[in-house]
């Protein structure tokens, strides 16, 4: 099972990670980062709406043992 986070550091800002709220957990690392790209545009628009400038960006999917 795989897990969505995205990882923003804005200039001056110290670096956050963020995951969904509920965690939605996908059956392959292919599908759940299909969904990270897509909800790392997401904050990332939302970031520059707000004035932020974007240092670095990041979306990833880590393992967990749910269901095991």
């Amino acid at each position: 099972m795989w897990k969505v986070m995205v990882i923003i550091c804005t200039l001056g800002n110290p670096c956050t990670v963020f995951q969904q709220d509920p965690v939605v957990y996908h059956e392959t690392e292919a599908e759940c980062m299909a969904v990270a790209r897509e909800k790392e545009a997401l904050l990332l628009g939302s970031f520059m709406d707000l004035g932020y400038v974007i240092e670095t960006s990041q979306s990833k999917c880590g393992t967990t043992s749910k269901g095991a």
